[in-house]
């Protein structure tokens, strides 16, 4: 374009300009004119710009060619759109994902492992527990990326339904229930079985996240902190007493009470319950005849060569195992104490057939995994963008932990047996299916989170 064109329609522009600048401040008060509703003059002003700049062939906005401008302009709708999509097309958070994934991995391939010694001798095949195992994975992984892509606020309304269904099944198990070990704790659906208490766990977890969300602010006074954990408890807790799971107890109180620091409990009125409460549990289980198996778990822990052929056995196989392993273990899929000598090896006592075939360095990596995975849980509450999303997530994350520390200090007689199972790594389809719908729900609650990030 020609310059000496461009530069006339510039000095046009600038004669326009100050012919219809509108009279403003101390000169309008001056001529004592009345305030304009600045409509007319801006109309004038701007179809004044556009004749000049048109009659170039120049944009008024940027005074470039009419053409450039266009491009720009497409340009920019281009990355509007873009923008858009992203925020449409927002991913889970990537690392607990894998996290999710890695320990899954892991825990089937150790299953196996475990597993396939005791399957012969159950169902003259190797590959029994692992087929059921694999199946209920899959089964679990499509539900956790449906829930993963499902809104979490939405579950908002299912609470009350979930809840009472839970408690259904609970009441279910004291007239139908089988017993096995002499607990009465599994219901069963055909060939599949099941503990309602598992569901007990999510179902108290969610509730809580409910209830304190809409008590917002109000959750420093005992009727909106402390009555509703007493409430949820005092409904759940007698049901799976009656199935004496003192374990289930033990994890869903704490978790409760996690929860409820979470959300901003006084944390003096949350001692002094959870201390009460633990004291009442001890007396029942010290004075009651129901109970008895706990005191003699206690007193087996103590020294398990007291009792080795009966209660001690389970314990003194585990502890054999770990020592065996060493610090580079006997290599996977050689260990003996998985040989039938070891009661649940697929099961509660997975861990231990870990430290004896990849030994010290595999039960580091599975240490640090789950560390890593409760971490990165513990970040997403912290960062979600809501109070519902915020405690269903630490809830979730509380849970996982308590169950891995659990489960590990029984293995290595840290604690007394409990019978709680170790996330991903124990044999139990429902179990696992649950825990990877739990995964699905803080998937969803990192989506949203990251989404409103980018917003």
């Amino acid at each position: 374009m020609d310059q000496k064109k461009r530069t006339s329609a510039h000095n046009e522009y600038d004669r326009l300009a100050k012919k219809h600048k509108p009279e403003t401040g101390a000169r309008r008060r001056k001529a004592k004119l009345p305030e304009p509703s600045g409509s007319k003059a801006a109309r004038a002003h701007s179809r004044a710009t556009a004749a000049v700049f048109d009659g170039a062939g120049l944009s008024p906005r940027t005074a470039v060619p009419a053409g450039e401008a266009k491009i720009d302009e497409i340009l920019r709708g281009g990355q509007q759109q873009t923008a858009k999509q992203k925020k449409k097309f927002i991913p889970v958070d990537v690392p607990f994902f894998m996290l999710v994934f890695g320990l899954l991995c892991f825990g089937l391939i150790m299953m196996y492992s475990a597993s396939y010694a005791w399957s012969i001798h159950d169902y003259g095949t190797p590959n029994h527990y692992i087929n059921r195992q694999l199946l209920c994975a899959v089964l679990g992984l499509a539900a956790m990326i449906f829930l993963a892509v499902f809104d979490y606020t939405r579950l908002k309304k299912w609470t009350v339904p979930f809840f009472a269904f839970t408690l259904v099944l609970l009441v279910l198990v004291i007239f139908i229930g089988r017993t096995a070990n002499g607990a009465k704790r599994w219901l069963m659906i055909g060939e599949l079985s099941f503990q309602p208490s598992e569901f007990a766990k999510l179902a108290v977890i969610w509730m809580l996240a409910w209830l304190y969300s809409i008590a917002g602010k109000r959750v420093r006074s005992f009727k909106w902190g402390i009555l509703p954990m007493l409430g949820v408890l005092a409904i759940v807790v007698p049901l799976i007493l009656i199935q004496k799971h003192i374990s289930a107890i033990l994890l869903i109180s704490a978790t409760a009470g996690i929860m409820a620091f979470m959300a901003g409990t006084k944390v003096w009125q949350l001692g002094a319950l959870l201390g009460a409460g633990g004291g009442m549990l001890g007396l029942l289980v010290a004075f009651s005849d129901k109970f008895t198996y706990v005191t003699a778990r206690i007193s087996v822990w103590k020294d398990p060569f007291t009792d080795p052929r009966n209660l001690g056995y389970q314990t003194i196989q585990s502890l054999y195992a770990i020592a065996s392993g060493g610090v580079f273990g006997l290599g996977l899929g050689q260990s003996r104490q998985k040989q039938l000598y070891l009661p649940e090896a697929h099961n509660d006592y997975v861990f231990s057939i870990v430290c004896e075939e990849l030994g010290l360095v595999g039960a580091v990596l599975l240490i640090i995994l789950f560390t890593a995975l409760i971490v990165r849980g513990y970040w997403i509450a912290i960062h979600a963008t809501d109070k519902f999303g915020s405690l269903l997530a630490g809830g979730i994350t509380t849970l996982v932990a308590l169950q891995t520390m659990m489960n590990i200090a029984v293995v290595t007689n840290t604690m007394p047996v409990t019978g709680v199972s170790l996330p991903f790594f124990s044999y139990g389809g429902t179990s696992l299916i649950l825990l990877l719908m739990e995964m699905g729900i803080v998937l969803s609650v990192s989506k949203q989170m990251r989404t409103d990030k980018i917003r």
